[in-house]
């Protein structure tokens, strides 16, 4: 009900983001902007950890050796369309995307002499596969950004995620990164884990902290529907924080952080004041390739097949993977775009306004009005900034 009066008010409609299914001349690829991000899915894992939501399935040797080509062959497709329109950076994410560092090492080197990229490359990384052959192949191919997915520090919690490292592996991954002198090291913690104490939170906080990494992205376990995850703790009984503990959770992340020199640089990330950013979901136009990545530029957002078999076959056919597209309207597309601002937690009106070519308090004059009333937000040369409060409200 909240969600549907919500969206009658903003969005000024009952209905939400619908899809359609693909066709050709669906997408205007003409409109895919001179600079754009290049999302990678890498969908194998060795194993599957039984929250996670994300595109994946049991890696094999054959089968990402096909996969391989069929990236390259939908590059290849993408590099017909763009023209001379240019790569600016590229994210790789996973699944375990490391599980095909040779063969990465393929498509990156595609990009540099096909299209010409030399720009930033983050990756992904699983703290078992960090050993000084990977870092040393990281560096030959030129990624600099990386984002250790690290989780929590406690064994029995890791166990319990199906995460198959320890906390000794953490410190053996950790030390090997930091020491490494790539741009950004990123590390990502989860909180309200099931079961998890205050101390046990403080403590994989501190820990994190120990080491010199340039950001940390830390945000709750969401226990998403689709991965059976919630039964899991329902059946054993597992107790969690509530969503107003979590505003007690934030601002120990804000305290903690502040002591070791860290501040927010969105609503679940913390890096130092002059440092590089880590980022892989706030790009303003990207496009995705891999089984089930998600492109977005213009008034486009659509998704390729999740199905890696029905991925490979369709590129071996020629075409392009693509299963679902919504088209946005123009209301739609600046919801789209403020939406991922607010979880950055800065409005510039002004990119707004060269976006769109209107005023953001008037275009939602009700959304901005209400969020100043609230306490959650303030104004500050030409940017509108959310507050703990609005943090906390958004993180809600």
């Amino acid at each position: 009900m909240l969600t549907d009066f919500l969206r009658r008010i903003i969005l000024g409609k009952k209905e939400g983001f619908s899809f359609t299914a693909y066709k050709k001349g669906l997408v205007d690829f003409e409109k895919i902007e001179d600079d754009i991000g290049l999302y990678i899915h890498i969908p194998f894992c060795q194993t599957i950890c039984p929250y996670c939501p994300y595109n994946k399935t049991i890696y094999n040797q054959e089968k990402a050796g096909e996969y391989k080509e069929a990236l390259l062959k939908e590059l290849i497709l993408y590099k017909n369309l763009l023209g001379n329109k240019k790569i600016s950076s590229v994210y790789i994410g996973g699944g375990t995307p490391t599980l095909l560092i040779k063969e990465l090492g393929e498509v990156i080197g595609f990009l540099n002499t096909d299209y010409g990229f030399h720009g930033d490359i983050g990756i992904e990384l699983y703290p078992s596969q960090v050993n000084e052959d990977l870092v040393s192949q990281l560096k030959e191919l030129g990624i600099e950004l990386v984002s250790l997915g690290v989780q929590t520090f406690n064994n029995e919690k890791l166990k319990f995620l199906g995460r198959n490292y320890e906390e000794k592996d953490l410190d053996r991954a950790l030390t090997l990164l930091t020491q490494a002198n790539f741009k950004c090291v990123d590390v990502d913690l989860m909180t309200n884990l099931p079961g998890q104490s205050w101390e046990e939170l403080e403590y994989d906080l501190r820990k994190v902290y120990s080491y010199p990494i340039d950001q940390l992205s830390v945000y709750p376990l969401i226990v998403f529907p689709m991965t059976g995850l919630g039964r899991v703790i329902e059946k054993r009984g597992l107790s969690r924080f509530s969503e107003l503990e979590e505003r007690k959770i934030l601002k120990l992340i804000d305290d903690i952080s502040a002591q070791y020199g860290y501040k927010s640089s969105s609503v679940w990330t913390y890096g130092k004041s002059d440092g590089i950013r880590y980022t892989s979901v706030t790009r303003e136009s990207f496009l995705g390739i891999g089984a089930g990545a998600s492109s977005l530029f213009d008034c486009y957002f659509y998704l390729n097949t999740f199905d890696v078999d029905e991925y490979i076959k369709v590129l071996n056919r020629g075409r392009l993977p693509i299963n679902l597209v919504n088209r946005m309207n123009e209301r739609e597309k600046m919801i789209f775009w403020l939406f991922w601002r607010f979880y950055e937690g800065v409005i510039d009106e002004e990119r707004f306004r060269f976006l769109f070519n209107r005023e953001a308090r008037k275009e939602f004059r009700l959304l901005f009005g209400a969020l100043r009333f609230l306490g959650m937000s303030k104004s500050q040369e030409g940017k509108i900034i959310l507050t703990d409060w609005g943090r906390f409200a958004y993180h809600f």
